[in-house]
């Protein structure tokens, strides 16, 4: 995809054209709000940066580490209620719902329901299909912005027991081509599996390669970030929890445990934690925490691929000298309670597909809220209520595969420029608001908070 397609890349102009914008600061410092700073910084913003935790803490340092253009569909997708939702009470389910839901939850499933119409996953697929692809691109020039986190590209392979799934999952994988995703390569045997990978066992019979599908070990992109970010002088505040957001004409304030902070512009980009900061300038944000889990462990022979294993919903990716295992969604309506039947789950449904593995010798076990909208699409873009506050939140499964993409829109998007048309469906706004209309800005007179 060119950047006319995309739209206007953010580039470094004088103050006077970007609406006397000279700093930002971005609410958030997982990989979003990381991506976000980078590319404020090559922008020709002053940039700061403040975290509720620590840097890369949430849903960015202990996911699958996949960067998966091809598979970065809506989880709200055809069969989901029937598959998925009704079976989500089970304690073994890979989607997991505890009772009693809340209110909020509640109304985010009735929606994520309505949202697995086959119509709702064509539209959402094709728009993610077009920022994963521009994610794509980003990554590969990370270098030439001084990130030179190493990304392996060996590509995906899709294990199956069942030969009949494989086939019916390969034949529905060839439908990315209409997105112009690449597609897997031929059906292969499980023994032709185990030559690429020994680590499969032998209860696989079936699969295909699915190229041109990424990875990399998280933790080290946000290290390398951060590095980067702190070398250009960005700024960062840690362990400060932003409480709500006052827009006005001229600057917006960002009100912390801290004190308040007054800056040009803001970016609003804390994942689980955003829905409620963008309460404060009338976004309603229906994000609710989908607990993911992983752990790592050492096997006998460590694969070279990401080794997915779809009939059990469990993944596998090589990081360095270990094996992280994930997988699961949990809706317990906490942030990151860690529920250790879970990390059990998850070795049930590994365990069958992969050999030469002590399950006892774990580490890095780990849970992470990913922030899930119910039409599975991210929130990107300008906030009604001012110009100068923009949201980048809500991705749900697809943080990293997303993020850099992401990131690039929300600064065009605070630059001035024209989002391109495929973004609509990422509209910012498009769950309503808390109050009608735009309410009138006053100006802010005073001294700068900094």
């Amino acid at each position: 995809m060119s950047t006319e397609q995309f739209g206007t890349k953010p580039e470094a102009k004088p103050d006077s054209a970007r609406g006397g914008i000279r700093e930002i600061t971005v609410v958030g410092g997982g990989l979003i709000g990381l991506f976000t700073a980078l590319y404020g910084h090559e922008a020709g913003y002053r940039v700061r940066v403040i975290e509720r935790s620590v840097v890369g803490s949430g849903a960015s340092r202990g996911n699958a580490g996949e960067i998966c253009p091809s598979m970065a569909n809506p989880m709200p997708a055809p069969g989901m209620v029937r598959n998925g939702l009704a079976n989500s009470l089970a304690e073994d389910a890979a989607l997991r719902i505890h009772l009693p839901p809340s209110i909020a939850l509640s109304r985010w499933l009735l929606a994520f329901a309505r949202n697995c119409r086959p119509g709702a996953y064509e539209h959402g697929f094709e728009a993610l299909s077009s920022l994963s692809t521009r994610s794509f691109r980003l990554f590969e020039q990370l270098p030439d912005l001084g990130v030179a986190t190493t990304l392996s590209q060996t590509g995906n392979l899709k294990c199956y027991a069942d030969p009949a799934r494989a086939e019916r999952d390969f034949a529905v994988s060839q439908r990315v081509s209409r997105f112009g995703l690449p597609t897997p390569t031929e059906m292969i045997s499980g023994d032709a599996i185990r030559e690429l990978a020994p680590v499969v066992s032998e209860k696989v019979t079936a699969g295909y390669h699915w190229p041109a599908q990424w990875f990399v070990d998280p933790s080290v992109l946000v290290n390398d970030l951060h590095a980067r970010l702190l070398a250009v002088g960005v700024e960062f505040r840690e362990h400060t929890e932003v409480t709500r957001v006052t827009p006005y004409r001229n600057a917006v304030v960002v009100h912390t445990d801290g004190g308040d902070i007054e800056t040009d512009a803001v970016v609003i980009a804390s994942g689980a934690w955003s829905p409620a900061v963008l309460r404060s300038v009338g976004v309603r944000a229906p994000i609710q925490s989908g607990k993911g889990y992983s752990f790592s462990v050492t096997p006998d022979v460590m694969p070279n691929h990401v080794i997915n294993m779809s009939e059990s919903n469990a993944v596998a990716t090589p990081m360095g000298d270990r094996l992280r295992i994930g997988g699961t969604v949990e809706f317990d309506g906490t942030m990151d309670k860690f529920n250790p039947s879970r990390i059990e789950r998850i070795i049930r449904a590994a365990r069958p597909y992969l050999t030469g593995i002590d399950w006892e010798d774990r580490s890095e076990e780990w849970v992470g809220p990913r922030p899930m909208t119910p039409d599975g699409l991210p929130l990107i873009g300008r906030s009604d209520a001012s110009d100068r506050v923009v949201v980048a939140a809500g991705h749900n499964m697809l943080g990293l595969t997303l993020g850099p993409a992401s990131a690039e829109l929300a600064i065009s998007a605070l630059g001035g420029h024209t989002l391109p048309g495929w973004s609509d469906p990422f509209d910012a706004n498009r769950f309503g608001r808390r109050w009608a209309g735009r309410r009138p800005l006053t100006e802010r007179t005073g001294m700068l908070v900094r």
